[in-house]
C-alpha cells in the first residue's frame, strides 16, 4: 500500500526505450552488423523521432552497408532538425562523396563550416572530397586481341575443325585469360599458326590474297547434320575384358553376400578380386568394413594397413583411395561396440584422410567426433569427492578475499561435481566481488537449474539483481523463497531493503535513469506499459478521474502491475 499514495507520473519511457534501442545498434554497428543496426535505429525513430543523433547513427549504418542514397536521405534530415551541428553536415557529405558527386559534396561540407566554423572533421572531409575530385580518371583497360578469338576461328574452313580438338581449346582459353602467355604459345607449331593468322589482319588466313586484294569472304559452314545412331553388333569379348567382367560380378557378388550379412562368402569374393586383380586395392576397404561388422577389430586394422601399403605402391597413387582407408580405420576407433574404442585415435586417422585428400563429408566427421570426444572427456572427469576438495580449497582464498585463485577452485568444483548447486552458488558470490553481475548471474541460474528450490541460490539471485537496480525483479526474488522457506534471512532482509530502496527513490521525486533503463529494458515492464488498461489508470491516478484510479488499484492485478512500474523505476509518486 506504500506504493499507491500521491500522484503518479510516468518517466518517458518511450525516450528511455528509444536510448535502449540506439544502444543496441550502436553495438550492432560496431560488431558489422549492419542490418540489425538500421533496425534498431529505426525503431528509436519510431518511438522519438525528435532525436537528431538517431537520424546521424542510422546514416552511418546505412553508409557503411553501402546504401549512399538512404545514408544522405539521412544526413538531409539530421541537418534540418539540427542545423547547427556538424555532424549532420559531415553524415550527408560522406554520402554524396561515396556517390561521387563532388560537387554537391563539397557544397554540403562548405555549408557545414559555415554553421560551425573551424569543425576539424568538416575540414578533412572537404579536402578528401577535393583531393578525388581532381584525380585524374583511370585509363580504359587494354582490349584484350584474343578476346573474340572463338569466334573468329569458328568462321574459318580449317581452323573450325580444331574446335573439337580439347587440346587446341585449352591452350586458347590460356591465351584468352592471360594475353601475356603468347610467347609461350608461339613454341607450339599450331598455336603459332593461330597466332600468325589472327595478326596478319585478324582475316585468319595463311596463304591469302595480295595485300591490295580484298580477301573473300569465306563461306559459311554447312550446318553439321546430326549421325544417325547405328548400334553396332558387340564382338566377342578379348580375354583381358572377359577377366575385367569377371571380377566385376565377383566383386557384386561380395557386396549382395555383405549387405545379407554373409560374411564369410564376402570375404571368399573379396579375396579373389584382389588376388586376380592386385590394382583393385578398393576392395580391401570393403574386406575391412566386413571384419567391423564381424566386430574382429584387430583383423579390420591389419586389413587397412595393408591396404593403405598395397595402394601407396601403386602409380599414380590412388589418394582418394587411401583417403577412404584412413577414414575406415577411424571409424575402428570411433565405433562403441569397439571395446577398444578411443575418439582421440580416430581423430588423428580422420586427419591423416584430410591429407590424402581432403573432403567437407570428413571435416563434418571431424566435428562431431570432436565434439563426441570433449563430452565423453567431460563425463570422465566427474569425480564428486575431488569436486568437495576443489570446494573446500576455494573457501579459504575466498575468505582471504584472493577472488582469482577461489574463482578457478570452485569452478574445478563445478566441473568434477556439475549436478553440485552449491558450487555454482559459491562462484556466483565471489563473481559479485570483482563486480561480474552478468556471470554471477548465469552461475545462480545453473544452480537453480538443477535445484529450483535452493533458496540460497535464490537470495543470491536477489542480491545480483538489487546491486544491478533491478528492483522489480529482486522483490520477485525474495519473495519467491520466502515462499520456499518463510523465516530464510537473506532473503528477509534482502526484501526489506529492496523495498525501502524503492520507497526513498519513489519519495524523493528524481528519476534514477540507470534504474529506468534497467526497468524499461525489461520484456515484462515493456508489455504493462503497453497494456492501454494501465495506460488509463496511469492517466486516472496522474491528475485525471482519481475515484476511478483508485477503484482499479483495488484489482490485484492491477495494484501488482503498477507496483512492478514503481519498483523499477519507470513510476514514480509525488
Amino acid at each position: 500500500s506504500a506504493f499507491f499514495s500521491g500522484t503518479f507520473s510516468l518517466s518517458n519511457p518511450r525516450i528511455i526505450m528509444a536510448d535502449a534501442c540506439k544502444a543496441k545498434g550502436n553495438a550492432a554497428l560496431q560488431a558489422g552488423e549492419f542490418d540489425e543496426a538500421i533496425a534498431h535505429y529505426t525503431e528509436a525513430i519510431g518511438l522519438d523521432g525528435s532525436n537528431h543523433v538517431f537520424y546521424s547513427n542510422r546514416s552511418a549504418a546505412y553508409l557503411s552497408k553501402g546504401d549512399a542514397e538512404s545514408a544522405m536521405s539521412d544526413g538531409d534530415k539530421c541537418i534540418t532538425m539540427k542545423p547547427d551541428w556538424p555532424k549532420g553536415y559531415g553524415r550527408k557529405g560522406a554520402a554524396l562523396h561515396k556517390l561521387k558527386r563532388y560537387d554537391e559534396a563539397a557544397a554540403v561540407y562548405n555549408a557545414g563550416l559555415e554553421a560551425c566554423p573551424g569543425d576539424k572533421a568538416l575540414t578533412d572531409g572537404l579536402a578528401t572530397v577535393l583531393k578525388d575530385k581532381d584525380k585524374p580518371a583511370p585509363p580504359p583497360p587494354a582490349a584484350n586481341p584474343f578476346g573474340n578469338i572463338i569466334g573468329k576461328l569458328a568462321t574459318h574452313p580449317k581452323f573450325s575443325t580444331w574446335m573439337s580438338n580439347p587440346s587446341v581449346m585449352g591452350k586458347i582459353n590460356m591465351m584468352q585469360q592471360n594475353p601475356q602467355s603468347i610467347g609461350m604459345m608461339l613454341q607450339d607449331p599450331e598455336m603459332q599458326e593461330v597466332v600468325q593468322a589472327l595478326l596478319g589482319g585478324m582475316g585468319i588466313h595463311t596463304q591469302g590474297p595480295p595485300a591490295d586484294e580484298p580477301a573473300p569472304t569465306p563461306a559459311a559452314a554447312p550446318p553439321a547434320q546430326e549421325p544417325m545412331e547405328v548400334e553396332e553388333p558387340k564382338g566377342p569379348l578379348s580375354p583381358e575384358e572377359q577377366k575385367a567382367e569377371d571380377i566385376k560380378t565377383l566383386r557384386e557378388q561380395g557386396n549382395t553376400h555383405y549387405k545379407a550379412k554373409e560374411f564369410e562368402q564376402a570375404l571368399q569374393c573379396y579375396d579373389s578380386v584382389f588376388e586376380q586383380d592386385p590394382e583393385q586395392v578398393s576392395v580391401l576397404n570393403n574386406k575391412a568394413a566386413v571384419y567391423m561388422e564381424m566386430k574382429e577389430w584387430k583383423q579390420a586394422e591389419k586389413t587397412l594397413a595393408d591396404a593403405i601399403e598395397a595402394a601407396q605402391a601403386l602409380r599414380p597413387t590412388p589418394f582418394e583411395v587411401i583417403a577412404k582407408m584412413y577414414v575406415r580405420w577411424g571409424k575402428v576407433y570411433a565405433n562403441k561396440k569397439n571395446p577398444e574404442m578411443n575418439l582421440a585415435t580416430a581423430i588423428e586417422y580422420y586427419e591423416k584422410a584430410q591429407m590424402e585428400f581432403n573432403t567437407k563429408d570428413v571435416e563434418r566427421l571431424m566435428k562431431t567426433t570432436v565434439l563426441e570426444k570433449k563430452k565423453q572427456d567431460k563425463l570422465a572427469y566427474i569425480n564428486p569427492e575431488l569436486g568437495l576438495e576443489a570446494k573446500e580449497r576455494g573457501n579459504d582464498p575466498f575468505r582471504a578475499q584472493d577472488w582469482p585463485t577461489a574463482i578457478k577452485e570452485y569452478e574445478e568444483a563445478i566441473k568434477r561435481d556439475p549436478k553440485n548447486p552449491a558450487y555454482n552458488n559459491n562462484l556466483a558470490a565471489t563473481l559479485c566481488k570483482i563486480m561480474d553481475f552478468q556471470g554471477a548471474m548465469s552461475a545462480c541460474e545453473k544452480a537453480l537449474e538443477l535445484d529450483p528450490k535452493y533458496v540460497k541460490a535464490i537470495a543470491r539471485k536477489g542480491d545480483i539483481e538489487f546491486l544491478r537496480k533491478e528492483y522489480h525483479k529482486a522483490l520477485e526474488t525474495y519473495q519467491k523463497g520466502l515462499a520456499i522457506e518463510a523465516d530464510n534471512k537473506a532473503c528477509k532482509d534482502g526484501l526489506a531493503k529492496t523495498m525501502r530502496m524503492v520507497n526513498s527513490a519513489t519519495g524523493s521525486g528524481e528519476v534514477d535513469k540507470e534504474r529506468a533503463a534497467h526497468g524499461m529494458a525489461d520484456p515484462e515492464i515493456q508489455a504493462i506499459l503497453r497494456d492501454p488498461m494501465v495506460n488509463q489508470v496511469i492517466q486516472d491516478l496522474s491528475g485525471g478521474d482519481q475515484a476511478a484510479g483508485q477503484r482499479a488499484m483495488q484489482d490485484p492485478g492491477m495494484a501488482a502491475k503498477i507496483q512492478k512500474l514503481i519498483a523499477a523505476g519507470v513510476l514514480q509518486t509525488r
